[in-house]
């Protein structure tokens, strides 16, 4: 008997209140909490109030930063982007501000800084908590005046930019520890955007999957895969990538280098990634203890099936095709436990 292909990852719509530009993963989320964060940026776009993106390193601030300036008044001027962890105490000062000639050893001619470059545009400032106080304290002025001077020079010039910073530490402990000058924080802090960890919108990992492997860089050979099975997706989707999307994005690009065939499958996701399912199950039955057969299906098909519901916003017809269960079947399995699938819902999608 000839075998069923194996399922392939399923094209998902759009379900973001808010335009889709092609090349923002980011717009085509289905987590409810990264959809608020969509709304709320699209809403400000086209403002020229200072944006503070927050989240783990790999969130995707920078993209949120370029979406920020694409939809902005400002879209026709320059986006400069400096990484203020990325360069050292008094080199960052001069990256930014640019410097006269003479102004210290090896400043052999005058250059423009980053702020000069801007001018017209936005400037982001990637984590801005690594600046050094003295770059603290010329980033204060600039918001608060749009002025400021070149390393060794007196002549004043303005500031016309729009300013999107980002961190990945908590800048109201920094000014608590000292380390960050609450009066800039608090110039940075005019609207603020948490950007939620992957492992807290596993419902877009399938989205990004397919984003990804769609992507492929230039000159990818056409014998490297471009679609992947259900379950490597399941095991991508169960891993909590703590280098969140950029993680994902390396791991999908190591396991299409390293595949031989013509689709993904679970056999070449990374054992490190493919093992935490299994890592989870045992620490689940250590925990157990001396119970019955009958207690411990219980046990599990109440976590299962509770955890489908959460995924899936206690969406029976979804649930069930997740899960390889019939509807009839599985409402059955849910009044067995007194599981609730309205529960699972959101209100919007509450009857009455």
């Amino acid at each position: 008997m000839e075998r069923p292909p194996t399922p392939t990852l399923k094209v998902h719509a759009n379900p973001v209140p808010v335009p889709r530009r092609p090349g923002d993963p980011l717009l085509a989320s289905e987590s409810a909490g990264m959809r608020s964060v969509l709304v709320q940026v699209l809403r400000v776009a086209d403002a020229e109030a200072t944006v503070l993106l927050q989240g783990e390193s790999g969130t995707g601030k920078g993209v949120l930063a370029r979406v920020l300036h694409d939809r902005s008044p400002r879209s026709a001027g320059p986006f400069v982007e400096v990484n203020c962890a990325a360069l050292p105490e008094g080199v960052l000062e001069s990256e930014l501000f640019g410097h006269e000639k003479g102004a210290f050893t090896g400043a052999v001619r005058q250059r423009p800084g980053r702020l000069e470059q801007a001018r017209g545009g936005t400037m982001f400032l990637d984590e801005v908590g690594a600046a050094d106080s003295r770059v603290q304290l010329r980033l204060l002025r600039v918001l608060q005046e749009r002025r400021y001077e070149r390393v060794g020079g007196d002549h004043t010039m303005v500031a016309d930019v729009r300013v999107v910073a980002a961190t990945n530490v908590d800048l109201a402990a920094e000014v608590r520890r000292g380390r960050f000058r609450e009066d800039l924080f608090y110039r940075l802090h005019v609207i603020p955007v948490e950007l939620p960890p992957l492992r807290d919108r596993r419902e877009d990992v399938p989205i990004l999957v397919e984003f990804f492997l769609r992507r492929q860089r230039p000159g990818t050979p056409p014998r490297f895969p471009r679609e992947i099975d259900d379950e490597a997706v399941r095991l991508l989707v169960d891993y909590p990538w703590p280098g969140n999307i950029r993680e994902l994005e390396n791991t999908l690009e190591r396991m299409v280098v390293m595949s031989r065939g013509a689709r993904l499958t679970a056999a070449d996701v990374p054992v490190e990634v493919s093992a935490w399912r299994q890592g989870r199950a045992a620490e689940a039955l250590e925990d157990l203890g001396e119970v019955s057969y009958r207690e411990a299906r219980e046990w599990f098909d109440r976590r299962f099936l509770s955890h489908a519901l959460r995924r899936h916003n206690g969406v029976i017809t979804h649930v069930a095709d997740a899960i390889g269960l019939s509807r009839k079947y599985l409402y059955t399995r849910l009044e067995q436990l007194d599981i609730d699938p309205g529960h699972y819902r959101p209100k919007s999608l509450r009857a009455g």
